[in-house]
């Protein structure tokens, strides 16, 4: 039996290649719940997910919540998407000097949008967001308050109509 070479390791290559593995594994798991398009076109998500989150600003809603609704919207009509997101920077150019998703004022961000909120693009964008954050079960109770629906306990009046706890409406 022979015995097998002995490698050794310095400290420094091995705290650069544990690095490398744990920077790694988080960038893999902040993207791992994005949908396959976003992962695919990270440029895209995060400039559409730049206006999600000014059209409904929920700090504590997890990215994936904005972007999954926006999937069916983008194999439909992604040009159009492209188009409007590129509109956007033009305006944000023009104005700031600077790129939609770079203006670091929401105010500033907030008056890009009232210039094209009754556009096409801008409807579709928040057209689908409306139904895919507010009809996320998941998200009803921690983020809305909603408890879900009443019919099936006999509705509001039994189960308590004045329990709502509803603190950002």
């Amino acid at each position: 039996m022979t015995a097998s070479p002995r490698v050794t390791l310095s400290r420094r290559r091995f705290l650069s290649l544990t690095g490398a593995l744990a920077a790694g594994g988080l960038a893999l798991g902040a993207t791992g719940l994005w949908p396959r398009w976003a992962r695919a076109e990270p440029a895209l998500a995060r400039r559409l997910l730049r206006l999600g989150r000014d059209i409904y600003p929920h700090e504590a809603i997890e990215d994936r919540y904005y972007l999954a609704p926006l999937t069916p919207l983008l194999e439909a009509r992604r040009d159009e998407i492209a188009a409007g997101l590129e509109d956007l920077d033009r305006r944000a150019r023009a104005t700031h000097g600077r790129e939609y998703g770079e203006i670091e004022g929401a105010a500033e961000r907030e008056a890009l949008l009232r210039e094209i909120q009754s556009s096409d693009f801008f409807q579709a964008v928040r057209g689908a967001l409306v139904v895919g954050l507010y009809n996320t079960p998941e998200l009803w109770e921690p983020h809305f308050g909603y408890q879900g629906s009443s019919w099936e306990q006999g509705g509001y009046l039994n189960r308590g109509y004045n329990d709502l706890v509803i603190d950002w409406l």
